[in-house]
């Protein structure tokens, strides 16, 4: 079918969604008859049409009056009645979900609904339930069958079709694989089994089949493994062995395997599910209780439909973390009533433990797990400076520490003023900060300065819950850079005091900064991932704002496309990779820049390399890209300001001589 075709069956499929009359549809004329069997399979029965059923169906559509019977037919059928009682059950579920239930994966704002995510499904029938769940949402998914045997096929489809791969290997043929005589089944209820053998076999042969299905995909689709449901613990009785050496033991184990074989790929990522079971529950939806352990499957009920909801919820959020969509890069708490009981200040003698027992220590707690993840830590607290910091100490001791915080402001001037400083000192747009505080007159003054700015007041028991299992506070990788991001922003305050006392030039000089150059062609580069999450996170100094997913930026690449990353170091710190230029011929197709180093010429000496290799590899001139975001001012006068001229006609810039090397940078 051509792609006019798919486009326009497509649209039709939308329309007949929101209530159309497929059989008066206009758009039938545009699909075939294997396309409108399809179609009605999957709108009556949620699914995909079988060959016994298109066997029987395709004659009859071919004859006079034959659609609307077809339609009719499937109408009426059990099957339709059954799927119709589900998709009423899920719009229920998710309402619910939505007002009476704390979600598995909260958010700290509300963003612009998107198109959902075009997902492939690979797996046996297991997968079903997620299919039909998955089209009673209206997600644009396709189902393709594949087992987990050595030999069976991976499907085969074009990346541009899809956004992502889910991915649910089947526990049964993984085992049948390694247990004895080929019994994936039972073995486990045999007295003679060799665990350790079993468990090192088996975890060789996930690993075999998780490089097999991800050689067989197309490059830069981000590929979700699903994890093994787990089998209740007391699977030898309730006073039974069952932590070692049984069936438990062993998925488990098969996880822990599944989730490391993982984390050495890029563009692969596991995705637990066991977390969901303990969520919902799954006293009716694991199929364990009523089947046998290794099938590992889901039934169809209230908590099984729950459950996979949540599958789909973290699909979803899984590709905005990818996309670095409304990301948190800075949290600024307040101190009095926020990450302590009561007002200090007020206090007759501080006792540690009455002020942090309870919601202060999971709060405290969060917040260092986000600055783990690379996340910024401030303080702006309306206070008395040299004692509130005394007081911070004896507070928190060893367990957090100012120096956690890339900034701490402590004065009695307006948050709004105290917060304008401390993004000068991180160089972040307010629509990147997070600002914590109970007292909702302080929310409502920061919020009028900057209305795109998020805050979280309110119940401080919610807080732990929504930084650890936000959407907006994950990160797909944790890169060396995002890791040591507060002791950076700490350098680049340090090197700004040095300058306070200095001519810039030989401010500039003292720094002793050094750069270095690589060349990335493909995604093995080890410099590749992050990369990618510059290019996604830079906004400031980003000449054309474009976001990349992994599969366009790897396909760019093997169209002939050069990315050049720096890397750079000062006296003061090493700072990782922090600027990117894509070349394509004599192009400059973006250049980005991170905002730690602004002002020191390492822009003007990435567009010298730059222009050295464009000018090496037989072109005379270069051409610089730029598109306005409303974000990215501090770059709109890079071109003109390194000897660029405009091009009108090609709405672009031009130049034939690189800059000069800057002086100072080695």
């Amino acid at each position: 079918m051509t792609s006019a075709k798919n486009s326009s069956k497509e649209g039709w499929w939308q329309r007949w969604r929101g209530g159309a009359d497929p059989a008066e549809d206009a758009a039938l004329a545009n699909l075939d008859d294997l396309g409108f069997l399809t179609a009605v399979y999957r709108k009556y029965l949620g699914r995909e049409s079988d060959p016994s059923g298109r066997e029987h169906y395709l004659p009859r559509v071919k004859t006079p009056g034959g659609r609307r019977q077809v339609i009719r037919a499937l109408q009426g059928s059990e099957e339709a009645r059954l799927y119709q009682e589900r998709q009423m059950r899920i719009a229920l579920l998710t309402q619910w979900e939505n007002h009476e239930q704390r979600p598995p994966l909260p958010r700290l704002g509300v963003g612009a609904a998107g198109d959902m995510p075009r997902m492939a499904l690979l797996g046996t029938c297991l997968l079903e339930g997620l299919l039909q769940t998955a089209l009673a949402r209206d997600w644009p998914v396709k189902h393709f069958l594949m087992d987990s045997g050595p030999h069976d096929p991976v499907p085969q489809f074009s990346a541009e079709d899809f956004d992502g791969v889910l991915v649910q290997l089947t526990l049964r043929s993984l085992l049948s694989m390694v247990a004895e005589n080929g019994d994936g089944d039972l073995f486990h209820l045999r007295a003679d089994v060799d665990w350790s053998d079993l468990r090192e076999r088996a975890c060789q042969q996930l690993q075999t089949q998780v490089q097999r299905i991800l050689a067989a995909l197309p490059d830069g689709l981000p590929v979700f493994f699903l994890g093994f449901l787990e089998p209740m613990p007391r699977i030898n009785g309730l006073l039974g062995r069952n932590r070692q050496n049984t069936l438990y033991a062993l998925i488990r184990h098969l996880n822990d395997a599944l989730e490391e074989a993982l984390t050495v790929q890029h563009r692969a990522f596991y995705l637990e599910l066991n977390d969901l079971r303990l969520h919902y529950g799954d006293s009716t939806a694991y199929d364990g209780y009523v089947s046998h352990f290794t099938h590992g499957g889901m039934r169809s009920s209230r908590q099984g439909d729950l459950i996979h909801l949540g599958i789909l919820e973290k699909v979803e959020a899984a590709l905005q973390i990818l996309r670095g969509d409304q990301q948190v890069k800075l949290i600024i708490t307040d101190l009095d009533n926020t990450l302590w009981k009561g007002v200090l200040a007020e206090l007759d003698e501080i006792i540690p433990l009455e002020v942090t027992e309870g919601w202060p220590l999971g709060y405290a707690e969060a917040l260092l797990a986000c600055k783990a993840r690379g996340i910024l830590l401030a303080i702006c607290s309306k206070n008395e400076d040299i004692s509130t910091r005394e007081n911070f100490a004896k507070v928190w001791g060893s367990r957090m520490r100012l120096e956690d915080f890339c900034a701490v402001h402590i004065s009695w001037q307006p948050k709004s003023q105290a917060i304008a400083q401390i993004l000068a000192e991180t160089n972040l747009l307010p629509e990147y900060v997070l600002f914590i505080d109970d007292n909702p007159l302080e929310i409502a003054e920061v919020s009028h300065a900057y209305p795109q700015m998020r805050t979280l007041s309110g119940d401080p028991e919610h807080w732990r819950h929504l930084l650890l299992y936000a959407v907006e506070t994950q990160v797909a990788h944790v890169s060396a850079e995002s890791a040591r991001r507060t002791e950076l922003v700490q350098a680049k305050k340090q090197r700004d005091a040095a300058a306070e006392n200095m001519d810039r030039a030989a401010w500039l000089e003292s720094l002793q900064l050094t750069l270095q150059v690589e060349t990335v062609t493909d995604g093995r580069h080890p410099r590749y991932a992050r990369a990618l999450e510059l290019l996604n996170k830079t906004n400031q100094f980003n000449t054309t704002g474009q976001r990349w997913s992994d599969a366009e930026l790897q396909n760019w690449l093997a169209a002939g496309g050069v990315l050049l990353a720096v890397s750079a170091q000062d006296r003061f710190a090493p700072h990782g990779l922090i600027a990117l230029a894509l070349l394509q011929s004599n192009a400059i197709i973006q250049m980005v820049l991170s905002c730690r180093i602004f002002g020191l010429g390492i822009e003007t000496a990435l567009l010298a390399e730059a222009v050295r290799q464009i000018q090496a590899g037989g072109h005379d001139e270069f051409l610089g890209h730029f598109s306005a975001t409303g974000r990215n001012d501090a770059c709109r006068n890079f071109w003109q300001e390194q000897g660029l001229v405009w091009d009108a006609e090609l709405n672009l810039w031009r130049g034939s001589v690189a800059p000069e090397w800057p002086s100072w940078i080695r």
